[in-house]
């Protein structure tokens, strides 16, 4: 194994993918490297099957190994690029079958439950109504600044989403009306839309984790971010939009991502087709 030519790897793709992506890229060569014991060289598509079925040996479950796959596939692909192998060996290494599962999102009695468990509070029913509105990640959310919000046309620029892919998601008016409310009661010159309390900085992904823990608690349901994430989409694809659009408001990039999505389309669009019929 080369460090230098991980190292290298890692510079390159800094710029294409999140931080965190690059460091579990990274994580997961490493660990290829270190069990196979071979110079990357000498790997052969061989060792790469053989390393997948001793993850699947040590309980490493479908979804797990499939993301392992792709650091692999990606840093080989990048070996061929530079011209350090002649061939990629992970080229036609086909990725594990993924259980056919479809991700948990709220009905709309649900999310109108969980907005009442937040009126309370204008920051909190801001975040909800954001993040039920634009579909955006907990890192696009609490790194979202003022100035990427036009309200004119209702749309918000996320400059740096996964893979520093920017790209601009709608938000409905009622939400930006409470955007609106929560910003205009603040007095900090912070450029954050969404802060601490003590509008010191801005508002931390623990924080807004352990609110979701108490809605969770007192609503008798779990709830989570991510979970208004797959709420977005599936009332979007009940309502009509193609997945495709779907897929592009979210900012999609990894094959495994778009897959569960379009079965929580289908799903979706099921329910609603079941209640019609």
């Amino acid at each position: 194994m080369s460090i230098d030519t991980i190292e290298q790897f890692q510079k390159d793709y800094q710029l294409r993918l999140a931080p965190r992506t690059i460091r579990a890229y990274q994580s997961n060569i490493l660990q290829f490297f270190e069990q196979t014991g071979i110079p990357f060289q000498e790997i052969t598509r061989k060792d790469i099957r053989n390393w997948l079925m001793w993850l699947e040996e040590q309980g490493y479950t479908p979804t797990t190994i499939y993301t392992k796959l792709i650091g692999v596939k990606t840093y080989f692909k990048y070996c061929l690029e530079e011209g350090w192998i002649a061939t990629n060996p992970a080229a036609r290494i086909p990725y594990p079958k993924l259980p056919d599962k479809v991700p948990i999102y709220l009905t709309k009695p649900e999310l109108t439950q969980l907005r009442a468990c937040v009126q309370h509070s204008l920051l909190e029913r801001a975040i909800v109504e954001m993040f039920v509105s634009t579909g955006i990640r907990m890192g696009e959310l609490v790194a979202m600044k003022k100035e990427d919000i036009n309200e004119t046309d209702r749309s918000i620029h996320i400059p740096d989403g996964k893979g520093n892919q920017g790209r601009i998601v709608l938000i409905s008016l009622e939400s930006l009306q409470y955007v609106q409310a929560y910003l205009a009661s603040r007095t900090d010159e912070l450029p954050y839309v969404f802060v601490n309390h003590n509008a010191t900085k801005r508002i931390r992904h623990q924080k807004i984790n352990a609110n979701f823990q108490v809605y969770s608690e007192q609503l008798g349901f779990h709830v989570h971010p991510h979970m208004l994430r797959h709420t977005f989409a599936a009332h979007l694809a009940q309502k009509g939009m193609p997945g495709e659009a779907i897929q592009q408001l979210l900012g999609h990039q990894r094959p495994a991502t778009t897959q569960l999505y379009a079965r929580l389309f289908n799903h979706a669009r099921k329910e609603m087709y079941d209640k019609w019929m």
